[in-house]
């Protein structure tokens, strides 16, 4: 193979490298801007997103407030008109009314207060049992500056009358605000054989004192 042929396979040798070379860096590149360009794409959804959304600001900012004034009026024209002196004898009269009032529209006459027990009076917005605070999110600010009480109550009752309580209890029928954040309930030993049998029901039921327009 003369000089010449030796020198022009050289040269083609080094520009197949090079351009070998070229084409996996081009190639890496070119990976780079697509991935660069897919982000901008879906940082430019993102802000188009939030753009919507401050658009949509005022308008929720004004859904809550409207909220806020609905809850505070069913406050105080539900709530009962009371002092902190009579919280916790007009809760007892409330419950035992209902109590009652449950008796005869279910015919269930198992179904009777076992025991009541009022806790200490507190702010909704104090610290609960154990020093925690209560979240933020969990007390309405129409709520926040009430008085409240836990009363820890033990009833008996068929299901379904319990239930029915429960709901009376969410229908406001206390003349009052009430809270329930749990309960127990657990079979009656004493008719192990019934086809409906007697339940025990335990719950905490935080109860609102509010001057209201009643």
């Amino acid at each position: 193979m003369t000089t010449p042929m030796k020198l022009i396979i050289a040269i083609i040798a080094i520009l197949l490298i090079g351009a070998g070379f070229y084409m996996f860096d081009w190639s890496e590149k070119w990976e780079r801007k697509k991935a660069a360009e897919a982000n901008l794409a879906a940082k430019k959804d993102e802000l188009n997103t939030l753009k919507e959304a401050i658009k949509e600001l005022p308008l929720l900012q004004q859904q809550v407030r409207e909220k806020q004034e609905e809850l505070q009026k069913v406050i105080s024209t539900k709530v009962s008109n009371e002092t902190p002196d009579e919280f916790v004898g007009n809760y007892l009269r409330e419950i035992e009314r209902l109590v009652l009032d449950e008796q005869k529209a279910t015919s269930d006459y198992t179904f009777v207060i076992k025991s009541i027990a009022p806790g200490n009076a507190q702010s909704a917005s104090a610290p609960a049992a154990g020093g925690q605070a209560a979240p933020a999110q969990e007390t309405p600010e129409a709520l926040a500056a009430f008085q409240t009480r836990v009363f820890t109550m033990s009833l008996t009752g068929k299901y379904a009358t319990i239930v029915e309580f429960l709901y009376q209890l969410g229908a406001m029928k206390l003349d009052r605000l009430v809270t329930i954040n749990s309960l127990h309930m657990s079979k009656s030993g004493s008719e192990s054989g019934a086809t409906s049998p007697t339940l025990n029901l335990d719950l905490p039921i935080t109860a609102y004192l509010k001057t209201g327009t009643n």
